[in-house]
């Protein structure tokens, strides 16, 4: 594989796995898993089709277009602070629908999750440029670890893959590759194991 190609297909796997997508993809599973009514299940879908994926990547490309901030592969970790923000300000806006319209409490667990877990990421995201990327993979495997489902395998080729993208791209090292996985699961998996 040549170095251009390398950099291409490093590119294409670190947008398709943005931590929004998982969103995009484990809350329809859960919402079909754990809720037995219609109207929840939809808006499950809804909050995160809405404010865990579509609103946040608008967002983020009109502020990029507006030249507010710079595309994430381009900035130092000081940098993402006000998109940390923006994602954070959506999710909570994401948890009310979810607890106005009583869904299952997992679902509200694990959402939280995405709240507790950026936020731990913009206070070390001040120090540290953490794996946003690698956080994301590891806490839906965690979350697939507590369930005991054995959808989590699906999560360790992926891992390793978008560990090896981002380092590929020179956007983090190895360190904070792994940094992600650690924080991304162990605290995860904390917040599920003591709220469930």
């Amino acid at each position: 594989m040549t170095n251009l190609t390398k950099h291409k297909t490093a590119k294409i796997i670190s947008t398709l796995f943005i931590p929004q997508f998982f969103t995009i993809l484990i809350f329809p599973f859960l919402a079909f898993n754990y809720e037995s009514l219609l109207l929840q299940k939809w808006v499950v879908i809804f909050a995160a089709f809405t404010f865990g994926f579509s609103v946040q990547l608008l967002t983020y490309f009109y502020m990029i277009k507006k030249r507010k901030i710079k595309p994430f592969d381009q900035t130092e970790n000081n940098e993402r602070t006000i998109p940390y923000l923006v994602q954070i300000g959506f999710y909570l806006i994401g948890l009310f629908i979810l607890l106005f319209f009583n869904i299952n409490h997992l679902l509200i667990i694990f959402w939280s999750t995405y709240i507790v877990n950026n936020s731990v990421l913009l206070i070390i995201n001040y120090k540290w440029k953490i794996s946003s990327h690698s956080i994301g993979v590891a806490q839906h495997f965690a979350l697939f670890i507590y369930l005991t489902n054995p959808v989590y395998v699906a999560f360790l080729p992926i891992a390793y893959l978008v560990g090896w993208a981002r380092v590929e791209l020179k956007v983090h090292d190895k360190y904070q590759i792994l940094g992600g996985l650690l924080l991304g699961f162990s605290l995860t998996y904390l917040q599920l194991y003591v709220l469930l």
